[in-house]
């Protein structure tokens, strides 16, 4: 009884699916209550064909309130909807208006000459953002709630590992200085065995094969749809030009090694790749060094696993809602919102070095898994869509990327035990640009540190010699260290008052 009670109350608290259904019935209950001659302005997908006996007299498509991809997986016997739109050498363009764009259109309602279909003489037909087609639908948007319910009782993962992919999954807000996109990798390496990477790796491909295809990243670039009623097909480009846009190896062989056109895109950061690499980790792995969360999966841990959830599948259309109306919020990050999270990461550093030591330090060498400089700039890109998920910038936020970069390490420390060789030569690399002494060796550390969260590369005098002495060092120790830097070749000075590291 207390079962079918607590069940009752789940189904009382489930959110209404966005479906298909739910968009063909407001558009068509919008064309009918309007009257031939009332203004409209109607949004829609645009199909590059004429509808059946056209007239001559002008350019004569189609509009569906669907997407390509929901057109697509339409059964024969389904309730469709079109509108037939009347373009003359009157009607004003703009933005993208290609067969499968987003379109808003703008004109006087009328009918069609062929059975029950109306149309619209436009006076405006303008090409729109594809999110746009989501954010239309606010009211059915996920609280943070329901989307960390919804994976945890889907993809059952190590719980940092989850969140991570809980906010790769709404992209990273624009960066100033930066030239990357919206993309991120979250990636997985496997440690000996690979039973529980290739769980991951079904249970990635569970989530990434219900996203619909316009944001799934693949080189089909146009989809093909029949329609029964009108006899007619389309040839139907993606309308998303963003880079929101997933992957996930479709194969086990994809897991290993990937295609040239995705690693191109996975690198610049124009795609969202959820990535599980079946390969031994390597500390001097490129992909893990630009990774903004290069995790390793461990043969201690529980191997990850998914459940088929048909509420999660039904409720992907609200979860893309919530992604785009958070990205629509938060569509930049500036210096000032990420200072927080350099600060976190300064301190951060200091207090690896002093737990970990030299392994630390291997790590943190510019070949190794956690490169200061790369690792700085990804975890603000990490913290970016962190707070697009919560939709605030906060000190927490910054503190969630301290314990993921932890728990970074943390798997990387496993590997280097393994991978003695490794170690040693990125610990060689370390120390060419670090000084012998202990002293001196701190001291430039803390340089580099704040060098690594510097959009210039560049640090005052003020802020290093500020830096030491809140260290430990005494003000005259502090300024007799940075001459000496300057004078051995570690560091110049561009301008007065202005210090960069060589190398």
């Amino acid at each position: 009884m207390e079962g079918e009670i607590l069940e009752l109350l789940r189904l009382e608290r489930m959110r209404e699916p966005l479906s298909p259904g739910r968009r063909l019935r407001e558009f068509q209950m919008k064309i009918q209550r309007l009257k031939n001659g009332d203004e409209i302005e109607v949004t829609g997908f645009l199909l590059g064909r004429k509808p059946p006996n056209a007239p001559a007299d002008a350019a004569y498509y189609l509009l569906s309130p669907l997407s390509p991809s929901e057109l697509s997986s339409l059964r024969r016997g389904d309730f469709r909807t079109y509108l037939v739109i009347r373009a003359t050498e009157r009607t004003e363009f703009s933005g993208r208006v290609k067969p499968g764009s987003y379109v808003l259109v703008r004109g006087i309602i009328d009918a069609y000459p062929w059975g029950n279909l109306r149309m619209v003489s436009t006076a405006r037909i303008e090409g729109r953002d594809y999110s746009e087609y989501w954010k239309d639908y606010r009211e059915f948007a996920l609280s943070r709630r329901e989307v960390l319910d919804l994976f945890e009782r889907t993809v059952y993962l190590r719980d940092d590992m989850r969140k991570a992919l809980i906010y790769s999954i709404y992209g990273v807000p624009y960066i100033p200085g930066e030239e990357w996109g919206e993309g991120f990798e979250f990636t997985v390496f496997k440690y000996r065995e690979d039973s529980g990477l290739l769980a991951l790796w079904k249970a990635l491909k569970y989530f990434h094969s219900s996203l619909p295809w316009e944001v799934r990243l693949t080189k089909k670039r146009v989809l093909e749809v029949d329609d029964p009623l009108l006899g007619l097909d389309f040839r139907l480009g993606n309308p998303n030009g963003s880079d929101m846009r997933y992957y996930t190896p479709p194969t086990k062989r994809g897991t290993i090694s990937l295609p040239k056109w995705v690693t191109e895109r996975i690198l610049s950061k124009r795609a969202i790749g959820l990535l599980p690499k079946n390969v031994e980790a390597d500390p001097l792995d490129r992909m893990a060094r630009m990774s903004e969360t290069p995790f390793v999966l461990v043969p201690s841990e529980e191997k990850p696993y998914f459940e088929e959830n048909r509420e999660f599948l039904q409720l992907i259309p609200n979860l893309l809602v919530t992604i785009f109306i958070q990205r629509e919020r938060l569509g930049s990050l500036d210096r000032e919102k990420t200072r927080a999270v350099e600060e976190e990461f300064l301190r951060w550093l200091r207090e690896s070095r002093e737990d970990y030591g030299d392994p630390f330090r291997a790590l943190t060498a510019p070949s190794g898994p956690m490169n200061i400089r790369l690792r700085a700039e990804l975890g603000k890109r990490v913290f970016g869509s962190i707070v697009r998920f919560n939709g605030r910038v906060t000190k927490r936020a910054a503190r969630e990327v301290k314990l993921i970069n932890e728990a970074i390490v943390n798997d990387w420390m496993v590997v280097l035990k393994d991978h003695p060789s490794e170690m040693i030569k990125l610990l060689r690399e370390y120390q060419m640009y670090v000084p012998g002494t202990l002293k001196a060796r701190r001291a430039l550390e803390i340089l580099h540190d704040l060098a690594s969260v510097s959009p210039s590369n560049e640090v005052t005098r003020e802020d290093f010699i500020r830096e030491l002495v809140r260290d430990g060092f005494s003000g005259e120790d502090a300024a007799e260290l940075l001459e000496r830097f300057i004078a051995a070749g570690y560091v110049y000075e561009p301008f007065p008052g202005k210090l960069r590291l060589i190398g």
